[in-house]
């Protein structure tokens, strides 16, 4: 008997735990005292739970058992911020509101509705509203979450994050990552994992400052996601959510950090554990765009198998333009496998005829020379600064004090003996102040007529002007000395509201050339008119740099439809936050990317070992996985240093990106900075970086 009454205890306490588990722990003003029920969406592969008194809900993904929380620290299913009548801002938890209505439409739609939430004050944002649908595929893991609707009342509203915290990992009890697709892209581990030297200091620091959380916009140049999608995984199950760029929110990241920002202002210590969290946020002053993210539930999945997702969307939404086709329309992408892009920095665009930096067009064509019958290099990309006697945007005429029309026409025809590509730097965006020629009557200009970043020489051209700039100069180039490649930089490292149109008619413009057609940064939506993207390296000076490790995110899904090459203010030769030659090169190898060596002229001769190294060891594997799909990578040891990946061809690349031997699978050591490639035919090259000491 006693017995029974324990169970009967003990069942009553599992149902009141499961209809509470969205429910806040402090008091929640102005909700009803109505019955808690939980509505529920279901289908073979997961289960959607809604808790009627808060809207919060939990998914259940069946195949592994993992279910997925709601908001950790407010019980909250959205934050809204609301601005009152004397501008004091206030983000509003949703599930506080007035008024909490969940209705179940049909087997796969759930309505919400939540009408005045609650100020910190207990009084109510009366006549605000916020409406969501949940909508749940009856064969698929995909749960359509969209916010249909919103009226403001009196208020001023702006950022919704909706859902809010939700899918949340905790810090060291979910071994997982924050999968974030920041340029080529970074994972950033819930938990404590073994790092080089005094790298851990930063990490434990970054998540007690502002670099454990922030906020990520789309598709801007450098700082925001490249990609629209994002999510998080752990040892069971991942999720990963892929928004409507329609709407264009941004990404907010909470990287094991347990909120202390929202109690500093009142010198109070967090009361909230430590998670990871990534939100989306609406912006409903906007009113532009669907207001929708897909989320996707994959058991036993992780950051490859949320690439592989977006890869089917990205194919949907006209992105994925292959290699092969490219190079059927131009059969100068063949030129691209293998190729070592070399950047000859001559001044320009900053300086017309800069001393020290500049060359002339014979000191050019020498340079080629040794490339190709010295260092034997058999694949190369000459992209040469300093070519013109006029500032950008006006890339003409071919600058007569180093050697005019017809010399440089002797470089680029070596070049096409060689069977290597040749481009002058172009820009038709940024407008230099120490330009005689400097107006502002092309520049963009705000509502109210004032310029626009004037606080920048880049991208300052309005885009409506940029094609004329292209068609004054571009095609009298082509023609004069036989281009077979052009690299237009800056112009599409932008995606902002206003002016696509501009940057997109350049873009149709210079793929109708049918050169090799390339540009720096690049983001999706502009793989379809360009053969190559220069600058999707990671940069370490991003606040995630400290708490993530770099992960070729974009590589998983565009490796064959885009060229990707290291950056030239980041050069591959170059001992920066990204590490120096040993691992960009091995790194190249792991992610299938061309390798980039940057230099002024006058160092050319010092560039020559790497160079030659680079084409040993890069460009062959460069060459051979160019056309492939990257379908595999993984992080092998726990520092994350040894890593693999895998190709389409069968090649596989096995590095060690620290200086430390490793022991892996099968009891193989790759020693520090390290190597092992299996190419398509099973051949095996394998060695390592050395650093020797000569007096």
């Amino acid at each position: 008997m006693r017995v029974s009454k324990v169970v009967n205890f003990l069942c009553i306490l599992l149902c009141f735990l499961f209809c509470c588990s969205c429910t806040v722990d402090k008091k929640q003003v102005g909700v009803s005292k109505k019955e808690v029920s939980v509505i529920v969406l279901e289908n073979s592969l997961i289960k959607v739970s809604v808790n009627d008194h808060t809207g919060c809900f939990n998914v259940l993904e069946k195949t592994t058992g993992q279910t997925w929380n709601s908001d950790p620290w407010e019980n909250a299913a959205g934050l809204l911020t609301v601005q009152n009548s004397k501008g004091k801002k206030e983000d509003l938890n949703l599930s506080s509101s007035k008024e909490v209505n969940v209705v179940k439409k049909n087997d796969s739609i759930i309505l919400i509705t939540f009408k005045s939430p609650a100020f910190l004050d207990e009084t109510f944002a009366e006549g605000v509203v916020v409406g969501s649908e949940l909508r749940l595929n009856a064969k698929t893991s995909r749960l359509d979450i969209e916010v249909v609707n919103h009226e403001n009342g009196n208020y001023k509203v702006s950022d919704l994050r909706y859902p809010a915290r939700q899918f949340s990992l905790k810090t060291d009890i979910d071994k997982g990552a924050a999968v974030i697709p920041q340029k080529q892209g970074v994972i950033c581990p819930s938990y404590i994992f073994p790092m080089n030297g005094g790298r851990f200091c930063k990490w434990d620091d970054a998540t007690y400052n502002g670099k454990s959380f922030g906020a990520l916009e789309l598709f801007n140049n450098g700082t925001g996601l490249t990609m629209p999608w994002w999510g998080t995984y752990n040892e069971k199950s991942a999720v990963v959510g892929i928004v409507d760029v329609s709407a264009r929110p941004s990404m907010l990241y909470n990287i094991n950090n347990n909120g202390q920002y929202l109690f500093n202002s009142k010198g109070k210590m967090s009361t909230y554990e430590r998670v990871v969290f990534l939100d989306p946020i609406w912006k409903l002053d906007k009113e532009e765009g669907k207001m929708q993210i897909s989320y996707y539930f994959i058991p036993n999945g992780n950051y490859v198998d949320m690439a592989k997702i977006y890869k089917k969307e990205a194919i949907k939404r006209g992105y994925f333009v292959t290699l092969k086709d490219k190079a059927k329309r131009d059969p100068n992408v063949n030129k691209l496998p293998g190729s070592i892009y070399m950047g000859v920095y001559g001044g320009y665009p900053h300086y017309v005829n800069m001393p020290g930096m500049a060359f002339n067009f014979d000191e050019l064509k020498e340079m080629i020379r040794v490339t190709h019958d010295e260092l034997k290099v058999d694949n190369a990309f000459f992209h040469a600064w300093g070519t013109f006697s006029n500032f950008v945007p006006n890339n003409w005429p071919i600058n007569e004090d180093l050697g005019g029309v017809s010399k440089l026409k002797a470089a680029v025809d070596l070049t096409k003996k060689y069977g290597y590509l040749y481009s002058s730097y172009h820009a038709y965006s940024p407008m230099l102040e120490n330009d005689p020629d400097f107006t502002t009557d092309v520049m963009e200009l705000d509502k109210d007529g004032k310029l626009l970043r004037t606080g920048s020489r880049w991208a300052r051209v309005d885009p409506k002007f940029q094609l004329d700039y292209a068609k004054k100069s571009i095609e009298k180039e082509i023609a004069a000395l036989g281009l077979e490649a052009d690299i237009t930089d800056i112009s599409f490292g932008r995606y902002p509201e206003t002016g696509n149109e501009g940057r997109l008619a350049l873009a149709k413009y210079i793929d109708s050339l049918n050169v090799v057609n390339g540009t720096e940064h690049g983001q999706e939506q502009w793989i379809p008119y360009f053969d190559m993207f220069e600058g999707m390296t990671y940069l370490e000076d991003r606040p995630l740099s400290q708490i993530s490790h770099q992960a070729p995110l974009f590589n998983l899904v565009y490796h064959e439809a885009i060229a990707n090459f290291g950056k030239i203010q980041d050069p591959d030769n170059e001992v920066t936050a990204n590490g120096d030659f040993r691992i960009k090169a091995l790194q190249s190898m792991l992610y299938g990317r061309g390798i980039t060596i940057f230099f002024a002229p006058y160092e050319f001769d010092g560039m020559r070992p790497l160079i030659k190294m680079a084409n040993e060891l890069v460009s062959p594997v460069h060459r051979e996985t160019f056309f492939s799909e990257l379908k595999r990578h993984e992080y092998l040891s726990a520092d994350f240093k040894v890593q693999r990946s895998r190709f389409s061809t069968g090649t596989e690349v096995l590095v060690n990106l620290g200086p430390v031997s490793q022991k892996i699978e099968n009891g193989t050591v790759i020693p520090g900075y390290g190597f092992k490639i299996t190419m398509s035919n099973g051949a095996v090259r394998k060695g390592n970086f050395e650093v020797s000491l000569k007096f």
